[in-house]
């Protein structure tokens, strides 16, 4: 399964793996917006398509 993260800012982030899915949409969200989001809030956001 493939994860994807699409900001408002344009910024994209896909990965087949949750894990890396939730640490890099957490850094991108805290380092270029200031924002905490909690995994519940990252994985709401994210599209799943089957690989």
């Amino acid at each position: 399964m493939t994860f994807t993260v699409k900001c408002f800012c344009g910024a994209v982030v896909q990965t087949d793996d949750e894990e890396s899915l939730i640490a890099q949409v957490s850094d991108h969200a805290s380092s270029v917006h200031d924002m905490d989001l909690s995994r519940e809030d990252i994985l709401a956001m994210a599209n799943n398509a089957e690989s």
